[in-house]
């Protein structure tokens, strides 16, 4: 593999907190599942594989990575990018789109907000449709600004206030 096979999905920050977090910030049309094994672009131009062993996003994404001599290296740089090769991005963003995420559990604050009773990419990212429990159509877009976590049973939603007044 090439450094010209990998895309850009995001910065890492300059210091890693007590927990063993180090701040990332994303670029455009970056989503959360992402974030497993990547590549870390160095200024002088090493390149590192490693694995995100666990995400942070509550109030911003933190990282924690497999291998602390690296990570310690990144928050030295402070200027490290974060890549993926572009045919995992291409199939990640497949298997998401592709699935029918209709009849999903949807949550928000820790309560069942409703059912997804449709699925659709608007050209720009995947949005859902939730009926919730009073009969209320709310449509949200997948975006790490509102998702929380999507797996098999469920999708947990944050950050969505605003969709509900509507």
């Amino acid at each position: 593999m090439q450094i010209s096979d990998l895309v850009a999905i995001g910065k890492l920050g300059k210091s890693i907190d007590s927990n063993g977090f180090i701040p990332f910030k994303e670029y455009r049309n970056f989503h959360l599942f992402f974030l497993e094994d990547i590549f870390l672009l160095f200024t002088d131009n090493r390149v590192r594989y490693v694995t995100v062993t666990e995400i942070d996003s509550k109030t911003s994404i933190k990282l924690k990575i497999d291998a602390e001599d690296i990570l310690a290296d990144a928050a030295q740089d402070g200027n490290v990018t974060v890549m993926l090769p572009q045919e995992d991005i291409d199939q990640m963003t497949n298997e998401l789109s592709g699935e029918d995420l209709s009849g999903m559990k949807v949550f928000f604050q820790d309560r069942l907000l409703g059912i997804v009773v449709e699925s659709f990419f608007n050209g720009a990212q995947e949005v859902i449709t939730i009926e919730s429990k009073d009969g209320k159509e709310i449509m949200v877009p997948l975006v790490d600004a509102y998702v929380v976590e999507i797996d098999e049973e469920k999708i947990v939603l944050k950050n969505i206030e605003g969709f509900l007044e509507l």
